[in-house]
């Protein structure tokens, strides 16, 4: 789709303007495509993940129970439910032309088609993601790079999690469904499995050491 080796992260973002959001059916809340002069990029947002809007791979599955974990939800019926609520979100956010910037650093994921790393500033002068944590559709998660404003990594996260404390403290978007009772408990177990998982694979790696993962 890009001819050639995609940049690495530290590469130069480039700016494309008038960018009209694609509807497709593998568009979500963090991951959508684009039309940019004609051309046509899958974009998955900087700094953010928003819950998964259907279970179709076992790997889908493992991702709706983090993240219904992470937000304190009860049920993956939930984390779908608000998954789409995130991509209507999207939708009606990008309706107007918006701006697009990125370096073309692969964003591998589960996707088997191409995608992009980028930063969605919208009609109005919002940084996309930020609008999505602010209004609890999706939390500070993932890759991050400096901002087209010059915004340092670290900081853009550490902002990140100001606006999703301020979306927990109103109840807003996905936090409105949130059991704060038990979202230390569901936070816990998932670090446990994934320590656990972290394990195993080390103990695999240092048993089969030339085994390539395909997972």
């Amino acid at each position: 789709m890009f001819g050639g080796i995609l940049p690495s992260y530290s590469a130069d973002l480039q700016m494309f303007s008038n960018v009209m959001l694609i509807n497709n059916p593998a568009n979500d809340g963090d991951s959508f495509l684009v039309e940019a002069n004609g051309k046509y990029f899958h974009v998955r947002l900087y700094f953010v993940d928003c819950p998964e809007t259907s279970i179709n791979t076992k790997n889908d599955a493992r991702r709706v129970r983090e993240q219904k974990r992470y937000f304190g939800l009860t049920s993956k019926e939930r984390a779908i439910h608000f998954g789409n609520k995130a991509k209507s979100f999207v939708e009606r956010t990008l309706a107007k032309p918006f701006t697009l910037y990125t370096a073309f650093a692969n964003a591998l994921g589960r996707w088997s088609k191409s995608r992009v790393y980028g930063f969605i500033i919208t009609a109005d002068g919002n940084d996309l993601a930020s609008l999505l944590v602010k209004n609890g559709f999706a939390r500070p998660h993932g890759v991050g790079r400096k901002t087209p404003d010059g915004v340092p990594r670290d900081e853009m996260f550490e902002k990140l999690r100001d606006l999703k404390d301020g979306a927990m403290l109103k109840r807003i978007g996905i936090w409105s469904k949130s059991d704060p009772d038990r979202i230390a408990e569901l936070r816990a177990k998932q670090r446990s499995e994934d320590r656990e998982l972290k394990e195993l694979q080390s103990e695999e790696k240092k048993a089969y050491p030339n085994k390539t993962c395909l997972t």
